[in-house]
């Protein structure tokens, strides 16, 4: 008679958590398993976003798990990860599944577990050396299949459709998901975040032209239902924008957390369920010396657009164009009037203007986007009749 074990109830212990062991974990919590995970190189906060326990060694991992799943590289340090003295300390009664490399596991010492009864049972889709013909195809306990991994037509059919969706988002100027070093996000959080990735890099480029100097200090901020997905790539996105202008090297998505790492810029991440203006908000601050930036947007529609929501403390509705015009001044009849006429006598078009102030008779903010770059001419008009206070972004 051939009994099985249920899964409601067991623990099962994730070793590495990348995106398939992350795929897994969730795949067992809804069978009703209790997950642990060991990924030293996965911060604290995707445990918990997935509802995963973390472990800070693989003891603990092994020592907590009925059934351990391999989902690691194969490298020096994980070569013969689970042999005899791993084995040792998992659970009597446990099993094991690699489906990952078959070096992974020193099949001479699987065999002697599942003879002596320390495993009850093992399955297996990789091997040491393919194809396999050792002892473990001899036990009743191990399951094995000849290294299928995504050997189906829906799995193959797949591939070449995430290939071409990639190289299209690389020509695009889009996010590569499946880069190498990029954050990995979760394809669901993906298709909510991708709006809001290229809006992060806008800001990010707007807040630090507003800075005016090399920050020293970025902070990202999430708020809305958005907060409570991953929003790694968002500061990524910000940090690629706000650095375009004041490094010398290529920037991107890839390596802006290690440009920031290198120079001791410090990167702050925060989320917040309570959004005021808009559903879902993003924030970027920029500190730099002795100057303090912050801007929000928001994206709008299916297309989506790109809206800026706040700046400089000031509320600003406006979608955001290649040629941006900030000027703050003091609150007074006319000004909106003089500015639209210098404008057009310079023969520069406005295209969308917001305006806000603190108070009547305060401090102003006028905020617009224009058709062109404008000329030295403007510029220096502007500040002719005193509008100190202008700040110029191009962001096309």
């Amino acid at each position: 008679m051939w009994n099985g074990v249920e899964l409601a109830g067991k623990s099962l212990g994730v070793v590495g958590f990348g995106r398939i062991g992350q795929q897994v974990a969730r795949r067992a919590i809804g069978l009703g398993m209790t997950v642990v995970a060991y990924d030293p190189f996965v911060g604290s906060d995707r445990f918990r976003e997935l509802g995963v326990e973390r472990a800070e060694t693989l003891d603990a991992l092994l020592a907590a798990s009925d059934v351990v799943t391999l989902h690691s590289p194969l490298n020096d340090e994980t070569h013969c990860l689970i042999d005899r003295e791993t084995i040792a300390r998992m659970r009597d009664g446990a099993r094991l599944v690699n489906a990952a490399r078959g070096a992974l596991v020193d099949e001479d010492a699987l065999v002697e577990a599942l003879r002596s009864g320390k495993l009850a049972g093992a399955a297996l889709d990789v091997f040491s050396a393919e194809p396999y013909e050792g002892p473990l195809l001899e036990l009743d306990q191990v399951v094995v299949t000849p290294h299928l991994a995504a050997s189906t037509d829906e799995a193959q059919d797949r591939a070449g459709l995430i290939v071409a969706e990639q190289v299209v988002a690389a020509l695009d100027g889009g996010i590569v998901s499946n880069a190498v070093n990029i954050p990995v996000v979760d394809q669901a959080d993906l298709e909510v975040l991708g709006p809001f990735i290229p809006l992060a890099a806008l800001l990010g480029r707007i807040a630090v032209a507003l800075a005016g100097a090399r920050p020293h200090r970025v902070a990202v901020a999430a708020y809305g239902p958005l907060s409570e997905y991953d929003t790694r790539l968002l500061t990524a996105a910000a940090l690629n924008g706000a650095f375009q202008e004041w490094v010398d090297q290529v920037v991107n998505v890839v390596n802006a957390p290690l440009i920031a790492a290198e120079r001791g810029i410090e990167v702050v991440e925060e989320r917040n369920r309570a959004s005021r203006d808009y559903t879902n908000t993003v924030e970027v601050t920029i500190v730099s010396e002795g100057e303090e930036a912050t801007v929000s947007g928001t994206t709008i529609g299916p297309e989506p657009r790109l809206f800026l929501g706040g700046a400089l403390g000031f509320g600003i509705d406006l979608e955001i164009g290649p040629h941006m015009v900030f000027i703050r001044y003091a609150d007074q009849p006319g000004v909106i009037g003089r500015v639209g006429s210098m404008f057009g006598e310079a023969g520069v078009n406005i295209a969308n203007m917001a305006v806000s102030r603190t108070k009547e008779g305060g401090e102003a903010l006028m905020v617009f986007s224009i058709d062109t770059t404008p000329t030295e001419e403007l510029v220096q008009t502007l500040h002719d009749v005193g509008f100190d206070d202008v700040r110029f972004v191009e962001l096309g």
